[in-house]
């Protein structure tokens, strides 16, 4: 059974949501909350991929694509892709499709989905217990 999410619906989704790698970039979507999608995309370790609208004015893909509905984009940068650039407007990088390098641009209400790679955690540091004989 999947966890709830953790706060209420107008709280942010952050990364201690149990929710948010696999749920946050929807739960804004429904929510048309463009502005913290881009928030939970830069504190992500890595967009894993996103379902996207083709359909969606502004969106770039390749020309085969934009008759489907949705369509799921892996986005690991350093896998199949470089760098992704991400702004207020939404997602650019290039990816292959069927062997051919291409462009893509998304706007944040093209992005219906996706899942986040949670930020490295930072250990604790741990300082020095004076104890023992002198």
């Amino acid at each position: 059974m999947d966890a709830p999410h953790e706060h209420p619906p107008e709280a942010a989704c952050t990364p201690a949501c149990p929710r948010w790698s696999e749920w946050a970039l929807h739960f804004y979507f429904l929510q048309q909350r463009w502005p913290e999608m881009l928030a939970a995309c830069r504190e992500a370790a890595a967009i894993e991929w996103v379902m996207v609208a083709p359909g969606v004015a502004g969106v770039n893909v390749p020309d085969y694509l934009l008759t489907e509905q949705l369509v799921r984009l892996n986005m690991v940068a350093g896998r199949d892709t470089p760098e992704v650039m991400l702004d207020e407007w939404g997602i650019r990088c290039e990816l292959t499709f069927r062997g051919l390098r291409n462009e893509v641009a998304l706007p944040w209400a093209s992005v219906v989905a996706g899942t986040l790679r949670p930020p490295e955690r930072k250990k604790p540091r741990f300082g020095l217990i004076q104890g023992g004989k002198k």
